[in-house]
């Protein structure tokens, strides 16, 4: 895949048009993430609405910066507290970035475009990446 300039842009885009029509999607992308991944519907049995607010909101920095990437950095912070305290997987991960593709595909409909998808497939892609090379 080659690189999309400014990909965080476009995927701003998406994400400012999605809650401008379909308000919060945390509980949405959950629930799909639950219903693909019953690992980690288990795992989060406990997590209440605040907490996956919180967990939401530090995926939407990491689709929208590379501040937080490579060694000593916040994604490599999380993966270790995800990974060695709570048995994280990184299929869960994959599952998780499906439901919110899903669901802001759902919320965009026919304003859901090459270009959108392009960009939010290069950008889990990079997320995905240090989570495949991060000790399991």
């Amino acid at each position: 895949m080659n690189p999309i300039p400014n990909a965080w842009r476009s995927v701003s885009c998406a994400a400012g048009i999605v809650a401008d029509r379909a308000g919060d999607i945390v509980p949405a992308v959950f629930t799909r993430f639950f219903q693909r991944d019953d690992a980690a519907h288990d795992l989060m049995r406990h997590s209440d609405q605040h907490m996956q607010g919180r967990m939401f909101e530090g995926v939407l920095e990491l689709l929208l910066s590379d501040d937080h990437f490579g060694p000593g950095r916040y994604l490599e912070w999380e993966l270790d507290n995800h990974i060695q305290a709570y048995n994280a997987t990184p299929s869960m991960y994959q599952s998780f970035f499906t439901a919110l593709t899903d669901t802001v595909t759902e919320a965009l409909g026919d304003d859901w475009s090459t270009d959108f998808q392009a960009a939010w497939d290069q950008r889990i892609a990079r997320i995905l990446q240090q989570v495949d090379a991060h000790p399991h």
